[in-house]
């Protein structure tokens, strides 16, 4: 019966049970082995029967199948590389899902240190030919396929010794061929840039990781150029399937406010849909936190490839006015911010992004010129005090966009699970853009106390929270600033004097939340965190001497008219009447910020990140090939293609 099932064995399920019995091949075993479609089933199937012990006792039949691959990569045969890679594919992950140690072990079992350098030296090298030559892009695809996979066996990317000999042997021109490839990049650029996000973050703070070293240097137009194009289709793509979504969910009311408050988990469906690549947007992250002259990509127009899943005529409308990548970025942040449960790492992400921008005064300026003006949609929660949460699609400059979105996102994330860390970002953003304002004198022609009702919400929801966090006092220090900032220097930005009675009224009218704040620096200026409540009450003093100036004045007004509440134009009137006796203290540094750097306190955030992005990419690649796919392989071979 045992020679019958012998029988029915495929060729190849036959000469894989002997290697890995460890029995020699000669040449022609290896010969016609690489020339049968690899069974992935089989594969995985035989080396997962292996124990762990039993695999690094087969190391000498493993090292030798891994250098013959190699040895036949360089022959530049159609199927045979593919199969080779698929088998490259296979073998690294079944070699790595046992647990054998430290990385070293595992490298040594798959390749054997005495021979590692020169077999990865050569592989890499077969991998580059592979990447810029003519060959079939299907060809290209699995050997990027392959480089993650390679690149992904751990979770902790800096543990993974096979990146090393990425970093000796570096592919950054490999990349770079794919990308500056029209026909390569529509197909293969994003696979191109999800590899190197990953890259990009072996060891990057250890030593001077050599692709960083590229991104940073790198002036060449065409590349940055293709770098733009390709995340630009992404986030189109991203945003015409996430707003199909939105337009398609019947969500009611009561669903909606329980979702606000205890954050109800969405239906599988729309997560698997709206699912957001980290890989691509930390790439994006990474281009313009290192490479300034990446600026102009983000700011320039650009033709999108992308188009709308969805048969809505005005979500298509809503998507195709955007027409450089930065506008397309702030409707893609818009629908990030919208559900931050799900995406709270590509909203921090967006924010990273955000803060790099607008630091930038080639995008500031980009972004106020009054010239430059984009119908960018900002998708709106559902809110009850909305009647509409669909606005007109209106040209506006990019900045006034900007400010609209931090409002909205300020106002449609007040939850219980509170997210400091986001909201400390928005705020960074908003005096960011001040600090422009009042270096520049731009006069920004934006309806104001939208934002400054969006500040003093998030701010009464967080204090009504009562948490003692040090977190907290550094946001609410933040705010004070950004206040202090158009107390102090509105003249110089603000777009009539008007606007200077309309933020004294919004501060009188809201002078419990700026007391509340107060308190809270008084509560804890003994107890706890002392310098921070410190430095909260001085930022608030100002605030402080306006509510106590205009309050006894508008007070004295009601009662010699006999009036309980005054109209805001009431109040506006005693305030213009009066400000000649207010005195304010000139607070040091308000226009100054402290640029955006990841050491120290955003590298925990980013190796999380990648441990993630390593795990998700390892459970769902795969490395199968379908039939037909594979037959235009057989047909390539046959009529002579190399």
């Amino acid at each position: 019966m045992s020679v019958q099932k012998t029988l029915f064995k495929s060729k190849f399920s036959i000469i894989y049970e002997s290697i890995l019995k460890g029995e020699e091949q000669d040449e022609g075993v290896w010969e016609e082995l690489f020339l049968i479609k690899v069974n992935v089933g089989v594969f995985e199937d035989l080396f997962s029967k292996l124990s762990s012990h039993e695999l690094i006792q087969l190391k000498g039949s493993i090292n030798k199948l891994f250098r013959k691959c190699v040895q036949g990569l360089g022959e530049e045969h159609s199927i045979k590389s593919l199969n080779i890679l698929m088998t490259l594919s296979c073998l690294v992950r079944a070699v790595w899902r046992r647990d054998l140690g430290e990385g070293f072990r595992a490298v040594d079992v798959l390749v054997g240190f005495d021979e590692a350098e020169q077999v990865m030296s050569s592989l890499i090298e077969q991998l580059h030919k592979i990447l810029v030559s003519n060959q079939l892009q299907e060809l290209k695809y699995y050997a990027i396929l392959f480089l993650k996979i390679l690149t992904t066996v751990s979770d902790n990317i800096s543990q993974n010794t096979m990146i090393e000999y990425l970093m000796m042997h570096s592919l950054w021109l490999s990349l770079c061929k794919v990308i500056v490839t029209p026909a390569v990049r529509s197909s293969l650029g994003s696979h191109s840039l999800s590899l190197l996000s990953l890259l990009l973050n072996y060891r990057k703070h250890e030593y001077s990781n050599p692709y960083s070293m590229k991104i940073a240097g790198c002036d060449d137009e065409l590349l940055l150029n293709g770098f733009g194009e390709i995340l630009l289709n992404y986030i189109n793509r991203y945003n015409n399937t996430a707003l199909a979504v939105r337009q398609n969910s019947n969500q009611s009311y009561s669903e909606y406010i329980s979702s606000w408050i205890y954050w109800t988990t969405p239906t599988t469906d729309q997560e698997n849909v709206t699912q957001v690549d980290l890989s691509l947007l930390l790439c994006l992250y990474e281009i313009v936190h290192l490479n300034r002259s990446f600026t102009t990509v983000l700011t320039q127009t650009m033709s999108s490839t992308a188009s709308s899943e969805s048969s809505e005529g005005d979500i298509q409308k809503e998507t195709e006015c955007h027409s450089n990548l930065i506008s397309t970025f702030l409707t893609f942040s818009s629908l990030i911010f919208s559900n931050i449960k799900q995406n709270m790492s590509a909203a921090q992400l967006c924010f990273d992004i955000l803060l790099c921008v607008t630091e930038d005064n080639y995008a500031n300026a980009f972004m106020h010129d009054e010239n430059q003006v984009f119908p960018v949609f900002i998708y709106r929660t559902k809110l009850r005090h909305r009647k509409d949460n669909k606005k007109e699609l209106t040209a506006m400059s990019l900045a006034y966009t900007l400010l609209d979105l931090t409002s909205e996102f300020l106002m449609t994330n007040l939850i219980k699970n509170f997210p400091f860390e986001l909201y400390s970002k928005c705020y960074r953003v908003i005096h960011r853009i001040l600090c422009y304002q009042k270096k520049c004198r731009v006069r920004l022609n934006y309806p104001w106390p939208t934002l400054w009702n969006s500040i003093i919400s998030a701010v009464k929801w967080s204090n009504s929270l009562q948490l003692d966090d040090p977190e907290i006092i550094s946001n609410y220090i933040q705010v004070s600033r950004i206040f202090n900032m158009f107390v102090m220097y509105g003249d110089t930005f603000l777009p009539n004097p008007g606007s200077y009675d309309e933020l004294y009224y919004e501060l009188l009218r809201q002078h419990g939340v700026f007391d509340s704040l107060n308190e809270t620096g008084l509560k804890y200026k003994g107890v706890t965190h002392k310098e921070a409540c410190k430095d909260l009450l001085s930022n608030l003093h100002n605030v402080r001497a306006i509510v106590n100036h205009f309050s006894p004045k508008i007070e004295a007004w009601s009662t010699a008219n006999k009036i309980s509440t005054p109209t805001p134009e009431e109040v506006m009137d005693i305030v213009r009447s009066n400000y000649d006796t207010l005195t304010l203290k000139l607070q040091d540094g308000l226009d100054h910020f402290e640029r955006y750097s990841e050491v120290p306190k955003e590298q925990q955030f980013f190796t999380n990140l990648v441990r993630h992005i390593c795990k998700e990419k390892r459970e769902t690649t795969t490395v199968q090939i379908e039939t037909a796919a594979y037959h235009k392989f057989t047909t390539a071979s046959n009529i002579g293609q190399i």
